[in-house]
């Protein structure tokens, strides 16, 4: 049977030959960045311990960064995807959802569509219950800026318009 000691020995020793220090000073990732620091100051002989609260995490974090390091390298301590919430909207009704905002903004007769109208049609339609806030969100997931043209007057009529461009006095 090892010994403890041989065992932490022979962890330490697959730190060798990498320079995490200089790693974490090119790294973009806040996290793996925390990682590698770790990581080098185990390989600058510091125990666990003083090491876990000096970046304030667990001894089971650092010692899962340390096993990952081990089975994966350097690739090991990147950031894993994470899945957070499902959508309300599923992805898969997007599509439909953008054509339903288009055509009650075309069906308007003056005016633009305002965020409420379109939290409207989301739970009316698609039996998705969101903040006014996440609306605009929504919008922009599905591609859809909220930056309009001026709105027309319902009344307006753009041949009468037109001739009063031609036929003013300009100054």
């Amino acid at each position: 049977m090892r010994s403890k000691m041989s065992k932490k020995h022979d962890e330490l020793s697959t730190l060798t030959g990498v320079d995490f220090f200089q790693l974490a000073t090119k790294e973009p990732h806040p996290r793996v960045r925390i990682r590698l620091l770790a990581l080098g100051h185990l390989q600058a002989k510091k125990e666990k311990m003083e090491v876990a609260n000096m970046f304030q995490v667990s001894l089971t974090s650092l010692r899962k960064w340390l096993l990952r390091f081990m089975k994966n390298g350097v690739a090991g301590l990147q950031e894993g995807k994470r899945h957070g919430r499902k959508k309300i909207l599923p992805r898969e009704k997007e599509e439909e959802f953008r054509q339903q905002v288009e055509a009650l903004q075309d069906t308007r007769k003056g005016g633009r569509i305002r965020g409420q109208d379109v939290q409207i049609l989301l739970k009316e339609k698609f039996c998705a219950d969101y903040a006014l806030p996440s609306v605009y969100d929504v919008l922009a997931r599905c591609g859809l800026s909220w930056i309009s043209s001026r709105s027309k007057h319902p009344k307006s009529d753009p041949v009468i318009q037109e001739e009063f461009k031609k036929n003013s006095k300009k100054k």
